[in-house]
């Protein structure tokens, strides 16, 4: 009796782990790092970057707080009053969220992430080691749309793409063994 109380609790702790993962879980193992050699090889098979589905492995959660020019008043003394305070612009990126490269250069990939297609810069990610991470300022501050943000989360956020990706690149390599003097 004891052990059919186990294997019923058991059942259930189970399933309620498994009702807490969302729809939105992304299965790892679809995807990969974009690498620098990453980006070679498809430069090399003339694959264009703009063409390449990119995607951010962690989310990015931008912040500024604005004042709201209907809201500035000044007084016959020339002093500067707010009346109802400051406005709030968030702007979040989910996991695994698809994006554009809209620009590249060495060592930087610009990508966007915005279905209205009004971002014309993206999110700038910069080559470090082989991996391409996104772009933070001091004091962890963030360039979007010309404007600078509170970066809330996203440090060390890197760029990834679907395996398929791969299969696109013809990857030829070999290791030379070396040459000796003939004696």
């Amino acid at each position: 009796m004891n052990l059919i109380k186990k294997l019923i609790a058991g059942v259930l702790l189970l399933s309620g782990i498994s009702a807490c993962t969302t729809m939105n879980s992304v299965p790892l193992s679809n995807y990969t790092v974009f690498t620098e050699d990453l980006r070679r090889d498809l430069e090399a098979a003339n694959i264009p970057i703009s063409k390449v589905q990119f995607f951010n492995d962690k989310a990015i959660n931008i912040r500024r707080e604005v004042s709201d020019p209907n809201d500035i008043k000044v007084n016959p003394e020339g002093q500067i009053t707010m009346s109802n305070g400051k406005s709030i612009q968030t702007i979040n990126v989910l996991p695994f969220t698809p994006g554009v490269a809209l620009s590249s250069d060495n060592g930087v990939i610009n990508v966007s992430w915005d279905d209205t297609q009004q971002d014309t810069k993206g999110m700038k990610f910069n080559l470090s080691g082989q991996h391409y991470f996104l772009d933070i300022l001091p004091n962890n501050k963030f360039q979007y749309k010309e404007r600078t943000f509170d970066l809330q989360g996203g440090s060390g956020t890197r760029l990834f793409v679907k395996k398929d990706l791969l299969k696109q690149v013809k990857n030829e390599r070999e290791t030379l063994k070396g040459r000796k003097v003939n004696q």
